[in-house]
């Protein structure tokens, strides 16, 4: 009688803790979203000038995307459930500093420090996976990155109706009171997870990557401002080749690296891939589709709507792509990791080509953004299912974080890159861009999904026969 016990026991603590960890995804993704509405209102509260309030959100990304390799190789180190109350702490820490902020330097740290947020579902990916028994847990997978998704659209809807009744002082208090719920909850239903015997954390492989990452992200953001000619820009992107290239020769090197590129062959290649492409398509969606809204419909393009007609269409972008994502995992076991990759790909290239035939109405701008939403939920979902099952339990932390750092790569390469495309051709009459930009962006745009989904075509056949955590490791708190 003790089998079915442990079995039922089993399943009832991973639902508990896929529920514990939905929260968690739900309320950052939602603290998130509603700090973008707010932006206006948070810049004169601290006095901030417009290029200074910008670091609210280059901050949070600098942290989070430097961060997230760390984390996740300290999550395969010392346990995912130890790492996520550090992550949870920091973050409930920035939330308090960014509500208490009353300058800019308290508010770019909070911000900063609730960027440690973006290793939630790398973590949360790490933890399912520890806890499966004869299941992948990539139904868990799916719901997590599908309720992040959702949070960010429940985030945009919400901060409108809160600002004009509340303080912008709630966008974060109120989400401090959940993290602080969903802390207490993370100490007392997810089960502890044992240390792994190989403690060695590649510090110099750190300092490599992080250093690299912030030159390449920060010669991204100031080519706005500097053009990608400058002496800055080319100054930052060049050290963060030697950076990087430094990384990746000593992580082929060493015994226990940070990110062991040996694992996972040629699928983690791809799943980088994917997680470049869906960061670029989501970069590019918020670039492209609000200037078309905006712009005046003399320019020859443009509808000249009010930002509520944007808001629908990212509500629209958001919601199918929160829907898709916990479809993966039960269109895997139809279709097969390869082919569901393949397809979950081809809506990122029919969203652009939807936008190339002809000037785009609003009808088109719809079925734009829905296919990017699709496009992005559904394949990164299966991008991290791929993840799991090509990578050792062990090292599911480091490998899940490292594709989140490409993505966070992709998004602001795809932002930066679209923004310059747009700026060749300007309408002087109307101080627009010329519908030319917009074709060679989108052209762009397309060129980055059809290698995505080509390279999706080539994932390997992966046996699901990765080692499963000794029962004796998971003890109950």
């Amino acid at each position: 009688m003790s089998a079915p016990v442990d079995i039922e026991k089993t399943s009832t603590r991973r639902v508990a803790s896929t529920v514990v960890l939905c929260l968690l995804a739900l309320t950052y993704s939602t603290l998130e979203g509603m700090v973008a509405p707010a932006l206006p209102i948070l810049q004169q509260a601290v006095g901030a000038s417009p290029a200074a309030i910008a670091w609210v959100f280059t901050g949070l990304l600098l942290s989070g995307t430097v961060a997230a390799p760390l984390v996740g190789r300290l999550a395969d180190v010392y346990g995912p459930k130890r790492v996520l109350l550090v992550v949870v702490t920091l973050v409930a820490l920035g939330t308090l500093l960014a509500g208490l902020a009353s300058s800019m330097v308290i508010l770019a740290l909070g911000q900063a420090l609730q960027g440690f947020g973006l290793g939630f579902v790398p973590l949360s990916i790490a933890i399912l996976s520890g806890l499966r028994r004869g299941s992948s847990g990539k139904g868990g997978v799916g719901l997590i990155i599908g309720m992040s998704g959702a949070g960010t659209v429940a985030g945009g809807l919400l901060a409108g109706p809160l600002l004009t009744v509340l303080s912008y002082r709630f966008i974060y208090w109120i989400p401090l009171g959940v993290l602080v719920l969903a802390g207490v909850l993370v100490i007392s239903v997810l089960p502890a997870t044992a240390a792994s015997t190989q403690r060695r954390i590649d510090w110099v492989g750190a300092v490599l990557l992080s250093t690299g990452l912030v030159a390449l992200l920060l010669g991204i953001t100031f080519v706005p401002t500097d053009g990608w000619s400058s002496a800055l820009v080319l100054a930052l992107l060049a050290g963060a080749v030697v950076l990087l290239s430094g990384f990746f020769v000593l992580e082929r090197r060493i015994a226990q690296p940070l990110v062991d590129l040996r694992v996972g062959g040629r699928s983690m290649v791809i799943t980088y891939i994917i997680g470049f492409a869906t960061g670029w398509a989501g970069a590019a969606t918020f670039v492209l589709l609000p200037l078309i809204v905006a712009a005046p419909a003399t320019s020859g393009y443009g509808l000249g709507q009010s930002p509520l007609t944007t808001g629908t269409l990212l509500t629209v972008f958001g919601l199918l792509g929160a829907a898709s994502a916990p479809l993966a995992a039960p269109l895997e076991k139809l279709l097969g990791a390869r082919l569901l990759l393949v397809l979950s790909c081809l809506p990122l290239v029919a969203a652009p080509l939807v936008l190339l035939i002809g000037h785009p109405g609003f009808p088109q701008l719809v079925i734009a953004a829905g296919l990017i939403g699709l496009g992005i939920g559904l394949g990164f979902s299966q991008a991290m299912n791929v993840v799991v099952s090509a990578v050792p339990v062990e090292r599911i932390g480091s490998a899940s974080s490292t594709v989140y750092v490409v993505r966070g790569v992709g998004s602001t390469l795809g932002a930066q890159v679209t923004g310059s495309l747009l700026t060749l051709a300007i309408l002087p009459a109307l101080g627009v861009p010329a519908w030319s930009g917009f074709v060679i962006a989108l052209t762009v745009a397309t060129g980055v999904a059809v290698v995505a989904t080509l390279s999706a075509g080539a994932l390997p056949r992966v046996k699901a026969s990765l080692p499963l955590p000794n029962p004796a490791a998971l003890a109950e708190q």
